[in-house]
């Protein structure tokens, strides 16, 4: 380790070893990463990642840290924190980098009158975390704007760009969460219209409202479980389970939304699994339904499954 780590030291300046990375995850958890970088540039994100497979180092890309559990053991290996944030308008496309938060993808969106993002407000995480998931809120999906991206292949570092039927998108999944190729940015199709800046406050504001209503606050993943089809939501099924408000240690289930799990303050990755296999185990005995956790859940050598 002392060897790898004089040389990603070398290479990589700014390398930063043993940060926790409950630093970097809005669920507030998870122990040290052998490696953290955080990329500001296309160049540097690509030379990590090709980096990383020439010495056998394995990685993981995030944005802002939502939808993922990190182990107490913090993960060994190299965690970049794509920090990529460059937008190029063409007539009704938008092109953004992966890195950039949804936040500001829709704020610069507007300002160039550009419509088709409203939706998304308040919805966590970067471009990058919505293509790859196929996420979104209030009824709008990545798929319906989606036009193309770009993608690294993670094991020869080759970019490629693809259209959207490449990521085969289905409720919550793409074809690359299999794959684990890459996302660098993406282009979004979206329409002209001038919007008055009043009506885009009150929308925003509607919308925002209605969140803040059904939604908790506090430290948590968002929406912890896949909803398992149009007519039961994981919610819906937790509730009748009888589970909010159900705590271990200082993770609880929330009483305001029974699909988000929230740290109280301290909680461990270990009770918030537990609770988790809670939820999942009572569902089955109830319903019969078996839960898929809409949250990426790590062990500190990879993904794996509650």
């Amino acid at each position: 380790m002392t060897k790898i780590k004089e040389k990603i030291k070398s290479e990589f300046p700014k390398i930063l070893f043993d940060e926790y990375l409950s630093k970097h995850c809005t669920l507030q958890v998870g122990g040290p990463a052998d490696f953290f970088y955080q990329a500001k540039t296309k160049e540097k994100f690509i030379d990590l990642i090709k980096f990383a497979q020439k010495n056998n180092i394995s990685f993981f890309i995030i944005g802002k840290g939502s939808n993922i559990l990190f182990d107490d053991k913090g993960f060994r290996g190299l965690i970049i924190k794509n920090m990529l944030e460059e937008i190029v308008i063409n007539d009704e496309q938008i092109t953004a980098d992966a890195g950039i938060s949804i936040a500001r993808f829709i704020s610069i969106a507007l300002k160039n009158n550009l419509s088709g993002l409203e939706k998304w407000t308040g919805l966590p995480g970067t471009v990058g975390g919505a293509v790859y998931g196929n996420a979104g809120c209030n009824g709008l999906e990545t798929k319906d704007i989606l036009v193309k991206a770009t993608l690294i292949n993670p094991e020869t570092g080759k970019i490629k760009e693809v259209e959207k039927k490449y990521f085969n998108y289905s409720y919550r999944r793409s074809k690359i969460k299999n794959t684990d190729e890459i996302i660098l940015d993406a282009t979004f199709q979206l329409k002209k219209q001038k919007i008055p800046k009043e009506k885009q406050r009150k929308n925003i504001k509607e919308i925002s409202e209605y969140r803040q209503k059904y939604q908790p606050f506090g430290a948590s993943a968002g929406s912890f479980f896949k909803n398992p089809s149009k007519d039961k939501s994981a919610g819906m099924l937790i509730e009748k389970a009888g589970l909010k408000g159900k705590t271990i240690g200082n993770a609880k289930i929330s009483e305001r939304h029974a699909n988000f799990i929230i740290n109280l303050g301290g909680a461990s990755a270990k009770e918030i699994k537990e609770l988790a296999e809670i939820v999942k185990q009572q569902v089955k005995d109830r319903f019969g339904i078996d839960l898929e956790p809409e949250v990426q859940v790590f062990s500190q050598h990879g993904k794996t499954k509650i």
